[in-house]
């Protein structure tokens, strides 16, 4: 089963790859504002020039929690309709609050179109998911409920070190920025 359902999720993966977005320089506005207007609680890479579709994003713990302190990595993936349909979310480091490589469900994601709305930026995003980091009644597909203190302290510790093998981000120099 396990096995079978790898080769599914690879298959969807090479699918998403193959596709195309069908308002690239929408995309490329929106990656050359955040260049231009960086916000020190994030940090956006592009693993892959060539694929718009794929974003991954490092984001500092929201202060005055027990986030704060530990830099999360994660991935946007655009619809090829964006801006017009929302995107998938995943974190792919352990925070505690997040399950990894599973898509969330919040407000800004394909969970909830009936919200979304074209103008909704990468910063709009990610901020909204970092606002989710300590929102502990909120729960929903992606989330951890009830998160382990003990865990989520292990987690942000771990994650000022991590290194991301597809988009190059070095979480130990960010932590020193």
């Amino acid at each position: 089963m396990g096995f079978q359902r790898s080769q599914l999720d690879i298959r969807c993966r090479i699918d998403k790859m193959l596709q195309r977005p069908r308002n690239p320089h929408i995309i490329q506005r929106m990656l050359a504002q955040e260049k231009r207007d960086p916000d020190p609680n994030y940090q956006i890479f592009l693993p892959d020039p060539s694929n718009l579709l794929e974003i991954h994003f490092s984001v500092h713990g929201p202060q005055g929690t027990l986030y704060e302190g530990g830099i999360y990595h994660g991935l946007i993936m655009l619809d090829p309709d964006h801006p017009f349909k929302p995107p998938h979310i995943q974190m792919l480091t352990p925070s505690g609050r997040f399950e990894t490589h599973k898509n969330i469900c919040f407000s800004f994601t394909a969970y909830h179109p009936e919200t979304w709305s074209p103008a909704c930026k990468l910063r709009d995003i990610i901020i909204g998911l970092s606002s989710m980091f300590d929102a502990t009644k909120e729960v929903g597909l992606g989330f951890i409920q009830n998160p382990n203190p003990s865990d989520v302290v292990e987690c942000r510790e771990k994650s000022r070190t991590y290194q991301c093998t597809q988009c190059s981000a070095n979480h130990s120099l960010l932590s020193s920025q």
